[in-house]
């Protein structure tokens, strides 16, 4: 069955963004362009991104604009923490009515039913009424930048260096199989409050490996992990929590993704999107 049609201008922007976020060149420059991927709203001291994520509960991936702080020291445009040490420690000072919001509960800005990404950014922007929901942070089972130079691609330091040049396999606590390299892996990894950040993550069927963008995870939603030594592929065939048979073959990111797929071209009479190995 073919996805929700009020939900078809979020798959597209999903599908493009994960192309897009994986280096492909066959996409178009302009999805590079902060006014048409994450900038919602500005001002001298901070400014909405729009970020993708996925909560306990939702049926598919949420989009939302969050109000960061920007900062004067790092070497982008629109410099701010990471994503994943944002959900780790949320701002307190930033909220509704510029007051502080209670712990681990964090501002989303979202867009209305059917409404393209870019006619909300265009509408945020403008400073038109914007519908906004506070989402717990411990429910956020993943979450990923949508702007190429994603803050939490930065390489850690101290403690956080450890294992972070190494590929790991991790498997969720609903089954999926996912292969990346982590920071902040040298802490407890099952912890609600806090999260890590998946390098180069790719999910693991037994068809086929799904190339990621650079994930912020729940800590709580990672059941297992392990370093791989001696070759991905024989932990994928011999390894029985990471065997293919026992994956959960549903897309990581959105359960709709794949019906999508299959139809977006009929229905929205587009030329396919090239895709990366």
């Amino acid at each position: 069955m073919p996805a929700p049609t009020n939900h078809l201008p979020h798959l597209l922007m999903l599908l493009h963004a994960v192309e897009r976020l994986r280096s492909d060149p066959g996409l178009p420059p302009s999805f590079s362009m902060p006014d048409r991927i994450f900038l919602a709203r500005s001002d001298p001291e901070h400014f909405w991104e729009l970020i993708a994520l996925r909560l306990q509960g939702h049926p598919s991936l949420l989009f939302g604009a969050v109000r960061f702080r920007r900062q004067s020291k790092e070497a982008s445009d629109w410099p701010r923490q990471s994503l994943v040490s944002y959900l780790s420690s949320p701002a307190r000072e930033i909220g509704v009515a510029e007051t502080p919001l209670p712990p681990n509960l964090i501002e989303l800005m979202i867009p209305e039913t059917g409404e393209s990404i870019l006619t909300f950014l265009e509408r945020a922007r403008g400073g038109g009424t914007c519908r906004k929901v506070l989402v717990d942070r411990e429910v956020v089972e993943l979450a990923f930048d949508l702007r190429l130079d994603n803050p939490s691609r930065h390489r850690p330091t101290g403690d956080e260096l450890v294992g972070s040049d190494s590929l790991h396999l991790f498997r969720t606590v609903q089954g999926h199989i996912l292969s990346a390299y982590p920071h902040r892996l040298s802490r407890k990894l099952l912890r609600s409050e806090d999260f890590l950040a998946l390098r180069r993550a790719t999910q693991h069927t037994t068809t086929s490996g799904r190339p990621l963008p650079t994930l912020v995870v729940n800590r709580s939603f990672l059941t297992m992990v392990a370093r791989i030594e001696g070759g991905l592929a024989g932990w994928l065939a011999h390894s029985v929590p990471f065997l293919g048979d026992l994956a959960n073959p549903k897309h990581l990111l959105d359960p709709l993704l794949e019906s999508y797929s299959a139809y977006r071209q009929q229905l929205l009479h587009e030329e396919p999107v090239r895709r990366t190995a």
